[in-house]
C-alpha cells in the first residue's frame, strides 16, 4: 500500500485513511454513531482524494477539487444519518446504537432536516446552477424532508431515503 502511495503521490490521503481505519476499528469509535458516520465519510473522501490525485497526474488537491472532496465527505456523513431511519427495528434488535435510536424521533428527524437544508442552500450557493436545476434540486430536497418529517413509519422512511438519494444525485448537477 505504501509503495503504491509513494508512486502515485497519495501519501497524505493514505496516511489519513490508515489512521481513520485504526481509530474506527481499534479505537472503538465505531460505537459512537456520529463519529462512525464521519469516519466512514472520511474513508470515502480518502478514496476520492486519492483517485483525484492519480487522475490529475499526481497533483495535490486544491481549489474546486478540494471543495468537491470535502462535499463528498460531508454528504456521505449525512447519508449515514438518513439511512439509519429506514431500519430502526432491525438496528434495535441487533443492539446497534444509531442516531434515530439514541435521540427522540423529532430531534433526530429535525437534525437531519437542518443538515439537508444547509446542504441544499450551500450547494446552490456554491455551484450556482441554472434555475431549472435549482428548482429540481429544491423540489427533491423538500420531498425528502417532508417524508422524513411527516411520517415516522419505516416504510415511509425507506421512500424518503430514496428521495434523499435523488437529492444527492441532483447536487452533482
Amino acid at each position: 500500500m505504501w509503495v503504491a502511495a509513494v508512486y502515485t503521490n497519495t501519501i497524505s490521503c493514505t496516511l489519513v485513511y490508515s489512521i481513520a481505519i485504526v481509530v474506527y476499528n481499534e479505537g472503538g469509535l465505531a460505537a459512537i454513531p456520529v463519529v462512525k458516520n464521519l469516519i466512514g465519510a472520511i474513508g470515502l473522501g480518502c478514496y476520492c482524494w486519492g483517485t483525484t490525485i492519480i487522475f490529475d497526474g499526481g497533483k495535490e488537491l486544491h481549489g474546486l477539487k478540494a471543495v468537491a472532496v470535502l462535499m463528498i465527505v460531508g454528504i456521505f456523513a449525512t447519508t449515514g444519518h438518513a439511512q439509519d431511519f429506514r431500519d430502526r427495528t432491525a438496528d434495535a434488535t441487533r443492539g446497534r446504537k444509531t442516531i434515530p435510536l439514541l435521540l427522540s424521533q423529532p430531534v433526530a428527524r429535525w437534525s437531519l432536516a437542518t443538515i439537508t437544508a444547509a446542504w441544499t442552500i450551500g450547494l446552490i450557493a456554491l455551484w450556482k446552477p441554472p434555475a431549472i436545476v435549482t428548482l429540481a434540486y429544491v423540489a427533491a430536497s423538500l420531498r425528502c424532508l417532508d417524508g422524513f418529517l411527516s411520517s415516522y413509519d419505516e416504510k415511509d422512511d425507506y421512500v424518503s431515503y430514496c428521495w434523499y438519494g435523488i437529492t444527492v444525485l441532483a447536487s452533482w448537477e
